[in-house]
């Protein structure tokens, strides 16, 4: 057989599971259209803004906005399908050359097949990482970096050239990249390269690299400045009014909260918005132990240097996760260094359980990685079918529809509050007061000012239309500011009937809870009671 057939063959499933899935779920994400409106804009001429004449930085990804603005070109600014899909293609090949630099890293380290098929087997298949890299968010690319840049710092004799394009890439990615290649290099200089006398880090190298990678980034940051007025993106400035800093006694919690599976470390085997409920029990114990064993292999001596590296990155990286508001595709590069430390580990179990003639611990191995990858295949699969309900009758029968009809009969000038700010923001194209306030200076300003809650907000800004949650308007702080008196009941958009026809639904509390939203209408003159609202 072919030496480079295994090498394609690892390279076309990690491109064709995720568009099979696109295919069968047509899933878009929500803040995806968050990035789109921006992307639209530029691709029409209106500069990289959300609101055309408002310089605000309203993403968080510089390529995760800059290439679908290159996808809307190609396909045309009213053709978002198309669009999507070409972005859905781009991603796909990025998470082959993934696969393919895991494959080719991990063989010449000299990995043992059962080692190297559970890493690509739990890439291919974990959940999250099939869903946003190909619903529209930036995840593909994220990952494409840190595993080049796990990769090439795995190599007997690193190249400074390599390691900037991957540190480059990560910033263009996310401006918290930085955290996980900062992880991977601790890790890295933390243990002795396995080879005899080598020293102990490429200390010109990993320097040389780190400059160059800043430097690919630098015209960005400089731009960012000067459009925008400062290089932080606003959705961290939104997001760091509204949530509270983090303590250090938090912080040396950490560990401990792995151990006890309390904190938030078994997201990274677990499938998006899990903790809302409606999953098998199990999964949670199970995700509990691979993240476990994830987090403390480095502690093993007598695991591989790039096993203990691996998990060296994911126990620093559990420090930043356990530290924010943890949304699902911050979680994948985290749990593809994961993945790395659990196979790795496994495989280092069966090569001596094979060394010593032990049978059963042999084949013990290789059934975990068996069931490892039937563990992950099993959430996609759940996740597919989930997602592709999702998508039909919550994000299109719902939000799409909800922000169509307010193009439809809003007047210019209008603007909206709420808080889910992707598709009604996009298919509405009106001025948007959202919660925190991601496309919204005045938001964050009122939030600022001690408006901390949403009535708090609609009542210093007085928006034209109101969308809330049903559990959204029925907190006690609308009846306490009785701000929705001055606003009339417009209309309900509901998918609970339908999907309450659904007997099989994984993750059902999560996907109720997005699937109904109330509209209302500000009346011109104020003081007459608001209309009934509708069960």
């Amino acid at each position: 057989m072919s030496k480079t057939r295994p090498l394609w063959a690892v390279a076309l499933l990690a491109a064709l599971i995720p568009l099979g899935f696109a295919l069968y779920t047509q899933h878009a994400w929500e803040d995806y259209f968050i990035t789109l409106r921006t992307s639209r804009n530029l691709a029409e001429g209106n500069g990289l803004v959300f609101n055309v004449g408002e310089r605000v930085h309203t993403f968080t990804s510089p390529l995760g906005v800059l290439v679908p603005a290159f996808c809307t070109i190609l396909a045309g600014s009213h053709h978002e399908d198309a669009a999507l899909w070409i972005f859905r293609g781009l991603n796909a090949a990025l998470l082959a050359a993934a696969a393919m630099l895991a494959w080719q890293r991990t063989a010449a380290l000299g990995v043992g097949r059962v080692g190297r098929v559970t890493l690509i087997g739990m890439l291919c298949t974990d959940a999250k990482l099939v869903d946003f890299s190909i619903n529209g968010m930036e995840t593909a690319i994220l990952v494409f970096f840190v595993l080049l840049l796990w990769s090439e710092l795995e190599a007997e004799s690193p190249r400074s050239s390599v390691i900037a394009i991957a540190v480059g890439g990560l910033m263009w990615t996310r401006p918290d990249a930085f955290i996980v290649g900062g992880a991977l290099l601790v890790s890295r200089v933390a243990f002795r390269s396995p080879v005899p006398g080598a020293p102990r880090a490429p200390w010109a190298t990993l320097a040389r690299g780190l400059l160059l990678g800043g430097a690919i980034y630098l015209p960005w940051f400089v731009w960012a400045w000067w459009y925008y007025g400062t290089p932080v993106p606003h959705t961290i400035v939104a997001k760091g009014a509204y949530t509270a800093s983090v303590k250090l006694t938090a912080l040396l919690g950490v560990p401990w909260e792995i151990l006890t599976g309390k904190g938030l470390a078994p997201d990274l085997f677990l499938p998006t918005y899990s903790s809302f409920g409606g999953w098998p029990a199990g999964l949670n114990q199970a995700a509990h132990v691979l993240s476990v064993i994830a987090a403390f292999a480095w502690l093993v001596p007598g695991l591989s240097v790039t096993a203990r590296r691996a998990s060296l990155a994911v126990f620093i990286g559990l420090f930043y996760l356990c530290s924010i508001i943890l949304f699902p595709w911050y979680v994948p590069p985290w749990t593809a260094l994961a993945s790395v430390a659990i196979a790795l580990t496994l495989d280092r179990l069966h090569v001596r359980a094979v060394a010593a003639g032990r049978k059963p611990i042999e084949l013990a191995c290789r059934l975990t990685g068996v069931g490892l990858i039937g563990l992950q295949a099993s959430m996609l699969v759940a996740t597919a079918w989930q997602m592709s309900i999702v998508q039909r009758h919550v994000e299109t029968g719902v939000r799409r529809s909800l922000g169509e009809w307010l193009a439809g009969h809003a007047a210019p000038g209008d603007t909206v509050f709420l808080e889910p700010l992707g598709y009604m923001g996009y298919y509405s194209q009106l001025k948007t007061y959202d919660f925190p306030g991601l496309s919204s200076p005045e938001v964050v300003a009122a939030v600022r000012g001690g408006a901390r809650r949403y009535a708090d907000v609609i009542a210093r800004l007085h928006p034209t239309w109101v969308v809330l949650r049903p559990g959204e308007a029925a907190r006690p702080e609308f009846a306490s500011t009785q701000v929705l008196r001055d606003y009339d009941y417009v209309q309900t958009w509901d998918a609970l009937p339908v999907l309450d026809q659904i007997q099989f639904l994984p993750g059902r509390s999560w996907v109720e809870g997005e699937a109904r939203f109330i509209l209302f209408h500000r009346r011109m003159t104020a003081g007459k009671a608001p209309s009934a609202l509708k069960p």
